[in-house]
Parts: structure tokens; C-alpha cells; sequence
């Protein structure tokens, strides 16, 4: 069956760029809510402060174990059976993980409770080919970039909001705002989205359509090259971004909780600022001009970012993150491009995993 999602009015694929958007804002300001206070978190459940970096890592770990392996399977499930509940899906579990955190009673309970992180991930890619199925072509781009504004606003409010909200009702408090949030986009996604009708597979079998999916991007050289080069930033960034907030703190204990919020706030505030820009550029000069310019930012940033001097290790920290959340934003929907339409969402599953 052909797609006939691309039929809709202007009107229609704006409101599902908007709802995307605040999905991906409500989930990036939650989960950056909680990896800023973890620390304070832990401490709360009376771990020593030297075994907080240990559960840090246990936590942080845990959930990435679990997703990878399940990962690429919500992009086939999305092709087989539904792309809508795939999304729903996410928002529920982020609601019931935000409620185990906040009820917890032991740092035992909050990792597990922390490992579903391995059933939520996946969103993202099958939400950017809903949307790539349900926009014209010309404007295809600012679509993209409203949605990708989404997650570096929430990355802008969460941590400093999250500040406010410490300081007021405590670290499980913020934990039971963010549970309710998550709690109203799912209700949102399940009420104001419609499940899409869309060309499915001539064979449905899970594996086979996962097997199809990966054959598609290593037979494009570029696309499984810019996967090659998403993980390895990912994976820098990550080996350093859970244990930011205890380095801020070290260098502003009198006020660690305002202090985190504020740097963390300005990391995703210019994110948020630039992402539609990038889509905006990327109409004018095209995803390789865009794409180039962002990677050289990136380099420009870390090599900035490895000089001395510690009094400016926060500002470099900020100009790092931004220019590679910036990298991230242009390189999305050019692989997208490169799939067939049978393949799209399994592909940009695998995609928006790294």
C-alpha cells in the first residue's frame, strides 16, 4: 500500500511537528532533570559521597545494556504493527520510571527502576519518519528543525527549572512533576495522533524486516559513515556528561544545585536557539554545506575545550555540547533521504539510537 499520509494540509503535518516537539521537549527536560540531580539524588538515599560516582556509572550503564539490543526491533515493530504505539510507548514508561525514582526507597530500587531506560529508547527515529511521511517535500526541513527544537528546549528549561523545583518541593518532588508531565504527553500522543497509513514490507517477519534494515544501510557507504562517526561522538560525550554535575558542584559547593541548573540551562539554551536555524540553513544551502560546517565546529569546539585553564572549563564545556547536539541536528535528515520508504523508520531507529 502506497503512503497517503503526504495528503494532509499544512495544518496537519505543523500540529504533529508542534506535538513532536513538546514529546521531545517534556522528555529531554525530564531526563536532563534527572541526570543534573542524580547526585543529590543518591546522596538523599544515604550513598556515601565517594560511592556516588559508582552508582553513577552502574545507572548510567545499565539502561544503555538493555536498550541497544532492543533498539533496532522498535523500528521493525513500527513498520509491522504500529508507528503511534511505538511513540505512546515511550512516554508511558518515562512516566512509570520517574515514579519509581521519586518512591524509591534505596539506590538498589532507583537502578532498577533506572534499567527501563532500555524500553523507552527509540522514539525519536520512528517520530522523525512520521514526520518526514506526513510533510511536503518543501517543507521538509523547518518540519525537522521544529521537532529537533524540541529536545535542546527541554535541555534549556530542565536543569534550571529543575533548580527552582529542588529548592521548593526536593530532588523527589521534581521527579513527580516530571512523572505527571510525562503522563499528559501520553495521553496527548494517544488522543491528538492518528497511526498513519504507510507502504508496509511485502514480508512482515520481525527478522527478516531488522535483517532488510541493516542490509540498507551498510549497502550506503555514506549513511553507515555518519553512523560510524554519530557513535563515537556519542560515545565521548556520554563518558563524560553523568559526572558534570559533580564537577560543577566541586566548583561552586556554596550553591551546587543553582549553579548546575544555570550551566546546564545555558548548554541547551543555545541549542534550542540554533536547531531551527540549522533547518532553516539546510533548505538555503543544503544538508553537505550544513553538515561540513557543523563538523568543523565540533573539532573547533573540543580543541578548545582540551586547553588549560580551569577557570574557563564550564564555557568550554557549554561550546562543546552545543556544537555537537548542532552536528547531530544537520546530519539527521540527510541519511534519512537514503532509505526507502518500506525501510525508513527501521533504518532512523537504528539512526537516532547512537
Amino acid at each position: 500500500m502506497r503512503t497517503t499520509s503526504r495528503r494532509g494540509t499544512a495544518a496537519g503535518w505543523a500540529a504533529i511537528a508542534v506535538l513532536f516537539a513538546a514529546t521531545t521537549c517534556v522528555e529531554s527536560m525530564s531526563w536532563t532533570q534527572l541526570t543534573a540531580y542524580t547526585p543529590l539524588y543518591l546522596r538523599e538515599l544515604h550513598v556515601p559521597a565517594a560511592q556516588v560516582p559508582n552508582w553513577i556509572a552502574a545507572m548510567s550503564s545499565l539502561g544503555w545494556i538493555l536498550a541497544l539490543p532492543l533498539a533496532p526491533f522498535w523500528g521493525v515493530l513500527a513498520d509491522r504493527y504500529s508507528r503511534k504505539l511505538v511513540i505512546v510507548r515511550s512516554a508511558a514508561i518515562e512516566a512509570l520510571v520517574f515514579a519509581g525514582w521519586a518512591l524509591a526507597t534505596s539506590p538498589v530500587v532507583a537502578l532498577v527502576f533506572r534499567s527501563l531506560n532500555g524500553f523507552i529508547l527509540g522514539n525519536t527515529g520512528v517520530m522523525l519518519a512520521v514526520q518526514a511521511s506526513t510533510t511536503p517535500k518543501q517543507r521538509l526541513a523547518l518540519a525537522i528543525g521544529i521537532v529537533g527544537a524540541g529536545s535542546p528546549a527541554g535541555r534549556a528549561l530542565g536543569p534550571i527549572l529543575g533548580a527552582g523545583l529542588v529548592h521548593v518541593i526536593d530532588v523527589r518532588g521534581m521527579l513527580l512533576v516530571d512523572a505527571a508531565l510525562s503522563v499528559v504527553i501520553t495521553i496527548l500522543l494517544s488522543v491528538v495522533m492518528r497511526d498513519p497509513e504507510h507502504e508496509r514490507p511485502a514480508d512482515l517477519r520481525v527478522l527478516s524486516l531488522l535483517r532488510g534494515a541493516l542490509d540498507e544501510i551498510l549497502s550506503k557507504p555514506l549513511v553507515w559513515r555518519l553512523f560510524l562517526a554519530t557513535a563515537i561522538t556519542q560515545v565521548g560525550l556520554w563518558t563524560v556528561l553523568p559526572y558534570v554535575p559533580i564537577y560543577i558542584a566541586r566548583l561552586a559547593p556554596a550553591n551546587a544545585v543553582t549553579a548546575v541548573g544555570v550551566v546546564l540551562s545555558s548548554v541547551g539554551l543555545g541549542q534550542a536557539i540554533a536547531s531551527p536555524l540549522w533547518g532553516l540553513a539546510i533548505q538555503r544551502f543544503g544538508h553537505r554545506t550544513v553538515l561540513n560546517a557543523t563538523s568543523i565546529g565540533a573539532a573547533a569546539a573540543l580543541t578548545t575545550a582540551a586547553a588549560p585553564s580551569s577557570a574557563r572549563s564550564c564555557f568550554r564545556f557549554i561550546s562543546v555540547v552545543c556544537s555537537v547536539r548542532l552536528w547531530g541536528r544537520s546530519r539527521s535528515p540527510s541519511g534519512n533521504r537514503r532509505f526507502s520508504g518500506s525501510r525508513r523508520f527501521s533504518a532512523l531507529l537504528h539512526w537516532s539510537c547512537c
